[in-house]
């Protein structure tokens, strides 16, 4: 993490700090961020509008409780992407990807929908707080963050809702980075933040405790050191059974969430629930190496006559997911492969693996007119927990960069913010109001669904967890 931002960080968490030095501008020139767009984007979220799609929401799920929790140390926060297509019964949705606790984008939803995402992360850190034992008055909390990290706002408006939610509920509270980091200090609650590199050279697992320089750490924070996390005996308990594990985790179902193609064996396994959402279901495999990826490719198109996409392994930012078209012959279904790969490795060189692949149907998707011309866009709908249910927060609609042609060009579909060169495009998001479900051509009763399929996916993450983690059936196309 770059030293001097991360030393601001701490200098500004370490004041007393009001609510005008948290508006977005304001904290963003502390940082020496510029933060404009990004209140321009919050500025067009309306929560009346969220309120009313998230009551509607919760009343629609309650009467089956297809939201409600078998356990509350499964899943604490996350989000979900969808796109949307056009069908004689009306607007259908399909799944693109889950994010687990690592989300991003949350300055851009209001401070009240903020509030109910962080109240997750502090179920997480009271659930702690009860599980220690007598003779430790302190619980331990690690936030992971990538290196460098252009998002380091959201931890400041993060970490302030939790120290200020803890303070007035009478604990006392301590924030430390790498630097700095007192293990005897005695505050009841202790923030550490430092970056994932950081994290990968001070974590070991002993005792079912995830431990930091031998420090039993009390809830982790950051799908990015879970999955860099290089224990064998975690990473059986994580496929296993990860209640064993003592630490916290948000989440646990990472491996899921991280992996679009369990995600969408999720969203297979709650089906007959999902029908009467208008989740609609698209052809998905996995495939484990190159050679796995290119002969699937070459036979499933002649099989089903279809276009796919290809998708590397976890939350990529849309780097190497490329289309492959039903007409493309062999070769070109090769250099399409080489070419995913090289994108993958660009961005995080050879720090993770895109295998395995995912290989999804290309489904046909709605357009919107924005800046005159015909484009495509997703919706990412925020979820956590509360009091043992799943319930749905708000969102935005991120818009892609270029014009659609029809030619399958990276820009026409891939719609990541922060998905080329690492610039964060916030000005081709919007936020959810009566106004944008207009510009969107969606209902509030689309919204309805969007926001009850995010809540049932997750729930049946944590319902079906075992099953899910243990399938390996992937030489056929899940039809």
């Amino acid at each position: 993490m770059n030293e001097d931002l991360l030393t601001k960080f701490l200098k500004l968490m370490s004041s007393k700090i009001t609510d005008s030095d948290l508006e977005l501008i304001n904290l963003g020139k502390t940082l020496g961020l510029d933060l404009v767009s990004f209140a321009d984007l919050r500025a067009s979220q309306e929560d009346d509008f969220a309120d009313e799609v998230r009551k509607k929401a919760l009343e629609k799920m309650e009467k089956e409780n297809d939201n409600l929790l078998d356990n509350l140390d499964s899943f604490y926060a996350g989000s979900i992407d969808f796109m949307v297509s056009d069908e004689l019964g009306g607007k259908r949705f399909f799944l693109l990807e889950t994010n687990g606790g690592s989300h991003r984008g949350l300055s851009i939803i209001t401070e009240k929908q903020q509030s109910l995402l962080y109240d997750g992360y502090y179920e997480a850190i009271i659930q702690a707080k009860r599980r220690k034992k007598r003779n430790s008055n302190k619980t331990f909390v690690l936030i992971g963050v990538p290196a460098n990290d252009g998002l380091i706002h959201e931890k400041v408006i993060m970490i302030e809702y939790l120290r200020k939610k803890l303070k007035n509920n009478g604990y006392t509270v301590k924030i430390f980075n790498t630097d700095n980091y007192d293990k005897s200090f005695e505050a009841e609650i202790v923030f550490l933040i430092a970056d994932y590199g950081q994290l990968a050279i001070s974590l070991s697992f002993s005792n079912n405790w995830i431990k930091y320089h031998g420090e039993e750490v009390s809830v982790l924070i950051g799908d990015g050191i879970t999955r860099r996390f290089k224990n064998e005996k975690f990473s059986k308990l994580i496929k296993k059974n990860f209640r064993k594990i003592k630490s916290i985790l948000v989440n646990p179902i990472f491996k899921i969430t991280d992996d679009k193609s369990l995600t969408y064996l999720a969203s297979f396994l709650s089906k007959e629930v999902l029908k009467k959402y208008k989740l609609r279901y698209l052809l998905f495999t996995k495939a484990y190496t190159e050679n796995d990826l290119n002969n699937k490719l070459n036979y499933f198109i002649k099989e089903y006559k279809k276009s796919f996409i290809i998708k590397p392994s976890g939350g990529s930012g849309g780097a190497g997911v490329i289309p492959v078209s039903k007409d493309e012959d062999p070769l070109s279904i090769k250099k399409i492969i080489e070419e995913s790969k090289k994108e993958f490795f660009a961005k995080f060189m050879k720090n993770r693996d895109p295998f395995p692949y995912t290989i999804q149907e290309m489904a046909d998707f709605s357009l919107i007119n924005w800046r005159e011309g015909k484009h495509t866009f997703d919706l990412r709908i925020y979820l956590a927990q509360r009091a043992g249910i799943v319930i749905p927060i708000g969102g935005l609609a991120r818009i892609a960069r270029g014009e659609y042609s029809g030619s399958l060009n990276k820009q026409e579909f891939v719609v990541n913010l922060s998905g080329y060169n690492g610039q964060i495009e916030v000005d081709r998001g919007i936020g959810f109001s009566e106004n944008n479900s207009k510009l969107l051509n969606l209902s509030k009763e689309d919204f309805v669904n969007m926001f009850c399929i995010g809540c049932v996916l997750f729930t049946s993450m944590v319902k079906n967890y075992k099953k899910i983690i243990k399938f390996s059936d992937w030489d056929k196309m899940i039809d």
